[in-house]
């Protein structure tokens, strides 16, 4: 399927949102995006066709990547409210990944004021690094 060429943007909207395309299509196209790298897409494809699997296997690369903007979106997509240590979690791998923008909104979601704390002087940290 890698070797089919990814719908543009106007078609892409055509499927997602004019066309009745079948769940089934649907996922075929998710399944592309996915292959394809492109996640927040299948994320898109998946959410439409309901396809619970699709959803969870992007919920865990979200995860792993700490992509905690994409994460929150598939959460809501799979009607699940992450818990505060799911929230701890991926801030930690948005640590890992130095995506410290991506940390600190999970960290606010939950309300972690010692943990954005420490957060800030990781980031203080990293510039003066930078700067050195």
């Amino acid at each position: 399927m890698s070797t089919r060429k990814l719908p543009d943007y106007r078609l892409r909207q055509k499927i997602l949102y004019i066309d009745q395309t079948s769940a089934e299509n649907l996922i075929r196209y998710g399944d592309l995006y996915l292959e394809s790298g492109a996640v927040s897409d299948a994320l898109d494809f998946y959410a439409k066709a309901a396809h619970t699997e699709g959803l969870e296997k992007i919920r865990q690369i979200t995860f792993e990547n700490g992509d905690v903007f994409l994460f929150q979106r598939v959460a809501k997509a799979l009607d699940v409210e992450p818990d505060p240590s799911d929230w701890k979690a991926i801030a930690g791998r948005a640590i890992e990944h130095q995506y410290f923008s991506f940390a600190r909104h999970a960290l606010e979601i939950i309300n972690d004021t010692e943990g954005i704390k420490a957060l800030a002087g990781m980031m203080k940290a990293e510039e003066a690094e930078k700067g050195a």
